[in-house]
């Protein structure tokens, strides 16, 4: 299910792995593989195809951190290397990163792990499990439904819609960092919109995720229902809620009360539609990055409240930048 044919362009000694001709994108930009459409060029990005070049990709880029100061580094992961699923809540910066990218979108597959659960690749959409749960009669997922998002990236962040979160359906995730290994759901120590894997230098290969049985006519109702819902979300490019609720209290609620619906900077601008979302009208990944500052310092001074961001940056930004 997960193979493919392609040339041979090198092979990754560290792991003694093989890379594809086909796997590394030579025009890579961010502004084509996120939702925000933002961001500039990467130093090297790859698209593998399967598991086994995907941990070939994951050692490579790994081994390039290697030799670096630990100015250039975090705690958990060299800040040269990054993990990208569909990036529906990745800002990147306009000036070209200066390190390499992992790109799990091509990393597709599902297949039925049991009775009650079935095993997705990381790079599967969610439109397409969604597709595959219509006509297998399987359920419990539709929730997700209308989410841009690859499964790898939702369970990283534990995503979710309308008060249900994937954690729910999470049995385990296969993880690689430089061996194979599972880490079940209790392991994954899943929050609002957190699990570990946030937190560690590992590539998620893949979930195993528990399911129902209904019937496909059942199914797309329930598909249905959950995409309508979203069908009132502010249109344009975006990378959805911005914020993080506060002790259960909307951020958008807090912005609003701000006064700051409508308000722009560059070609970024908060929606009046609904406040936690700041849409893409021709800016600048700088304009979004100033917009987003702007508005949690204005919640912050009304409210004494430090909403806490969903979006993650990649890059370095210019914030003095007009």
């Amino acid at each position: 299910m997960l193979l493919y044919k392609s040339g041979i362009s090198y092979i990754n000694k560290s792991c003694h792995a093989v890379i594809s001709e086909g796997c590394k994108k030579q025009d890579f930009t961010f502004s084509k593989h996120t939702t925000y459409g933002l961001g500039g060029g990467a130093e090297e990005a790859y698209f593998p195809r399967n598991f086994a070049e995907a941990r070939a990709v994951y050692d490579r880029l790994k081994n390039s951190c290697e030799g670096h100061t630990e100015k250039d580094k975090t705690t958990s992961e060299c800040t040269r290397a990054f993990i990208l699923g569909n990036g529906s809540n990745v800002l990147a910066a306009d000036n070209k990163f200066d390190g390499g990218v992992l790109c799990t979108k091509k990393l597709s597959a599902i297949f039925r792990a049991g009775e009650k659960s079935i095993f997705c690749a990381a790079g599967t959409s969610v439109a397409t499990i969604l597709k595959y749960c219509i006509n297998h009669g399987l359920g419990g997922l539709e929730y997700l439904s209308g989410i841009p998002a690859t499964i790898g990236g939702i369970v990283c962040m534990n995503g979710g819609a309308g008060g249900r979160y994937i954690n729910s359906n999470v049995i385990s995730v296969k993880l690689y960092d430089g061996k194979n290994y599972n880490l079940s759901n209790e392991k994954c120590n899943f929050g609002y919109k957190y699990s570990t894997m946030r937190d560690i230098n590992a590539l998620i290969l893949g979930i195993y995720l528990s399911v129902v049985t209904i019937s496909p006519q059942k199914e797309s109702e329930l598909i249905n229902y959950y995409s309508g819902r979203r069908r009132s979300l502010p249109k344009g490019k975006s990378c959805g809620c911005v914020f993080k609720n506060h002790s259960g209290v909307p951020a958008g609620k807090l912005i609003e009360e701000c006064n700051l619906a409508g308000l722009r900077i560059g070609g970024a601008y908060v929606s009046p539609e609904h406040c936690n979302f700041i849409i893409n009208d021709g800016a600048t990944a700088n304009d979004v990055k100033k917009l987003i500052q702007f508005v949690a310092d204005r919640v912050f001074e009304r409210f004494a409240i430090r909403l806490e961001e969903e979006v993650v940056y990649i890059g370095d930004f210019n914030e003095t930048d007009g």
